[in-house]
Order: C-alpha cells, then structure tokens, then sequence
C-alpha cells in the first residue's frame, strides 16, 4: 500500500491516483528527464547521467524538471511540520550567548548567530540583506537606528530562510546555491512578494522600538509606484503581517522586556523624536497558516514554471554566480 501525500489515504500500490482526492503519484526512481527506471540506490539516472533523487538540487535543469513541479503542485504541510520548520530555524539562537554591553551590541550578537553581520559605510541604504546571506547595516547612524535597521533585515533573512526551508521539504533535499538562487528570484521578481517582504521586515522592527518610531517607508515607496488597489495593498499587508507574527513570537524569546526597555532608553539618549507617522499601517489580521502557506506554494510553483523559461535563465545563472562568488 501507498499513502497518499495529499490526503494521507491508502492506495494499491499499483494505482497512479489516489482514490479518495485524485492526487498523481509520482514513481520512485523513475529519471524525470528520460523516464528510465533506475535501481532504488542510484542517485544519477543509468540512462541519460542526469541527478534524480538528489541529496541536494545541484543545477537547474534538476529545479525544474516534471518531478519537481510535480511535488510543488501536490505541496502540502501541516500546522505541526510548518511549526517544527520554524523551531529548526529558531534552534541555533536556543543556546546562543546573547551578550553585549549596550542593546546595539545585543541585537547585533542575536542577528549574528543566524548570519554574518557586516558594517557599510557608503550609499544611502541604512541597511540591506544580500545574495551571500549576509547583513549590512551602516554604522555611521545612530545606535538606534543601527539597532532597528539590524531587526529589519534580519526580518527578511529569516522570511528568505522560511521560504528556503519550506522548498527544502517539498523536494525532500539539503539545501543548495541552486536552491537559493531561485528563492532569490522568487523573492525579487514577483511584486506582491516583494511588497509582502517590505511589510513583514517593518512590522518585526516595528514591534521592538519604542512607539511612534515605527517606519514603513521601503513598503509605501513600493506601493506608490505600483498601481494597486485597496484590496490588494491590504492583502500584501495581512500576508506579511502573518509571516511577522510568526518571527516575532521566536525573536520575542531573546529581544525580551529587559532588552526593549534597553532599547527604548538608547532612543532617549539619541534624541530622535518619535513622528507617529507609520503607526497606523500596523494590523492585527493574519491569514491562518493553512490558506498562508497554501497561496505561498501555489506563487512558488507559477513562480517556478516562469523560471524555467529559457529568456530567464541568463538571470537565474548571474544569481547563482553571485551567491557562489560571495
């Protein structure tokens, strides 16, 4: 018997659907590039070479072959894994040494035990989140400002490694540079994405500065050069509200009661006024995970199949190039 990874009912092993939802089932150790059946052990097809069941997706003809698209069509994951996906990601900062001397040097050690922290020193950027997972903030700025610019872009690492993390367990691999570099497309390409990211990264910074400095300002730069309805701006907003919710619930365990009020005095001391400009943006609502993560795989896979176009491909290597160069 075979279960179905929609649904979860059995099936005869010999049925090519499942009886009770319709989902395909996709043979084992059959090459998706030239149908060949292979022995269970091979790892690269005995007719054409080509990588099947790989440990890690190594090109891009792998990414987008029929297998995959496949799997990302049928995608589906429950509350329970969807939670201890994020418990996995979360883990590293469970045992960390979060020290420092000023709540600068604090905020700065927590992002650090996720990804590499660098400081910049040119450009007008307070900060960015880069293709060598790296974050760059400016350390010519207030402490402050460098304290709410590192919560944001390690917001948008953390969305990135979500979405890493997720694809990693559709296709049942370890990650890869290849891997990457399509969440990096997905990630940059798709508009509502884009917008969704933007207010994700503002509402987790957001909740740990004081009231009234909160700055949704990359968000509505976005949303005013897009002609957009209200429907969709609030949609992009409740989407990466939900994803926030989700951050800040972890991030809340190390940037704790003692840390923000920290946070709050070093405001003080730098004499930066509130301006209650952006506060009005927030949002309580979210989408449940069961819808969120329904629509993230559903643009994932429309996201994929323009992907693994040819015009396309030109871009999708230089990301790749630049996630290994770096």
């Amino acid at each position: 018997m075979q279960s179905c990874d929609v649904c979860g009912t059995l099936n005869l092993k010999e049925n090519n659907y499942c009886t009770h939802c319709g989902n395909k089932f996709i043979a084992e150790h059959i090459c998706p590039f030239c149908g060949e059946v292979n022995p269970d052990v091979a790892n690269y097809c005995i007719k054409c070479k080509k990588q099947i069941n790989p440990i890690t997706i190594d090109d891009f003809d792998t990414l987008f072959s029929e297998y995959n698209e496949n799997l990302l069509k049928n995608a589906n994951i429950s509350d329970e894994e969807y939670n201890r996906i994020l418990a996995h990601i979360f883990a590293r900062a469970k045992y960390a040494n979060i020290y420092g001397n000023t709540p600068k040097e604090r905020i700065l050690k927590l992002a650090s035990v996720f990804t590499e922290c660098k400081p910049k020193s040119r450009g007008y950027e307070f900060g960015y989140f880069f293709l060598d997972n790296c974050i760059y903030y400016d350390d010519r700025l207030d402490d402050s400002v460098q304290i709410a610019t590192i919560i944001h872009e390690l917001a948008h690492y953390l969305l990135f490694s979500i979405i890493e993390e997720l694809l990693c367990n559709v296709f049942k691999v370890k990650t890869s540079t290849t891997l990457q570099s399509f969440v990096w497309f997905f990630m940059t390409y798709d508009d509502f994405f884009k917008v969704m990211s933007e207010y994700c990264a503002h509402t987790v910074e957001g909740r740990f500065i004081p009231y009234g400095y909160q700055n949704y300002g990359s968000f509505n730069s976005l949303i005013n050069n897009m002609e957009l309805d209200e429907g969709s701006k609030k949609d992009m907003a409740v989407f990466g509200n939900s994803f926030a919710n989700e951050i800040i619930v972890y991030l809340e365990k190390y940037i704790d009661v003692d840390l923000r009020e920290e946070i709050k005095l070093q405001y003080k001391k730098d004499l930066r006024p509130p301006s209650n400009e952006s506060i009005m943006l927030e949002t309580n609502e979210c989408f449940s995970l069961s819808v969120k993560n329904r629509v993230l795989f559903k643009s994932l896979l429309d996201i994929l199949k323009i992907a693994s176009r040819e015009e396309v491909r030109e871009e999708l290597e230089n990301i790749k190039n630049g996630v290994e160069i770096l």
